[in-house]
């Protein structure tokens, strides 16, 4: 398997036979990752015109141009490569790091192509509490955001809980940046399908985007945690998010996963134009 045999001609054919060029969409870019990506999990900003991702099961990250869909390089944490439950990815001074549904955060320099890089891991802590589900920058420098899909207490009251890690620290902050009742945000039917699947924080705007994969809905908050907006996703287009990014000039990138009938991909949106307008994507 390429994921496995990281490095070597098996690389070079995933590289050159990688996503092409990508679709328009009522003007917005569609690109079709390879099969590698068919689970798709977060995205983060690695440049002005391209994204960070990854799959739910090996640590190889691969940085994706946005304008033509290449694959700009794609390296792997650790030899052999790390194999776990990868939920979200986020990029800070020049390192990424990767999340997973229990909570550890593996932190690294990004590596060329084709190259296997150091790592160190952090235990958040976190894990025991909810399952993690994403990764993102924080309104605070030098902090991630950690976002739960779902508290592991059944008996609890549904929230949505976010939690803060400094960079660095051996654990999370204990408790909640953001721990809102869903409740409070969804009428009944919805909020049984609420399932928190990515998070970005967009410095421009100061705000914290979360998306839902399960009723393809996007909310906003503000810096300090507080419910802005509510936006609806497109469920044709968009039938499995689990990773947002939000570019410098501003644009809104969702990847989708794939399926055995479709491939996973990553959508751009100027979302200066109608579908913003209208909220929704």
């Amino acid at each position: 398997m390429i994921r496995r045999r990281f490095g070597g001609p098996c690389l070079a054919v995933l590289l050159l036979a990688a996503c092409g060029g990508p679709a328009e969409d009522n003007g917005n870019g569609v690109i079709n990752l390879p099969t590698e990506l068919n689970e798709v999990s977060g995205l983060a900003v690695a440049g002005p015109d391209s994204v960070f991702t990854h799959d739910d099961e090996f640590a190889i990250v691969y940085e994706f141009r946005l304008r033509d869909g290449e694959i700009l390089r794609a390296f792997a944490l650790g030899d052999p490569t790390l194999e776990g439950d990868f939920e979200g990815i986020a990029a800070w001074a020049g390192e990424v790091f990767l999340v997973t549904s229990d909570g550890l955060i593996y932190s690294a320099r990004p590596g060329r192509n084709g190259e296997r890089v150091s790592y160190r891991v952090f235990d958040s802590g976190i894990g025991p509490r909810c399952e993690i589900e994403g990764l993102s920058q924080s309104p605070e420098p030098d902090e991630l955001l950690l976002l739960c899909k779902r508290l592991r207490n059944n008996s609890e009251v549904a929230r949505l809980e976010i939690y803060r890690w400094h960079i660095g620290n051996d654990r999370a902050e204990p408790q909640p940046f953001v721990s809102l009742q869903l409740k409070d945000l969804f009428g009944k039917d919805e909020l049984a399908q609420f399932r928190p699947s990515g998070i970005e924080f967009d410095p421009a705007s100061g705000q914290i985007y979360i998306v839902s994969a399960g009723n393809q809905t996007v909310l906003v908050l503000d810096r300090a945690g507080r419910l802005v907006e509510h936006k609806r996703l497109n469920a044709s287009r968009h039938p499995e998010t689990e990773g947002i990014a939000i570019m410098p000039d501003g644009r809104l990138v969702l990847a989708d996963e794939g399926s055995r009938t479709r491939e996973g991909r990553l959508t751009t949106y100027r979302i200066t134009g109608p579908d913003a307008a209208n909220g929704r994507f």
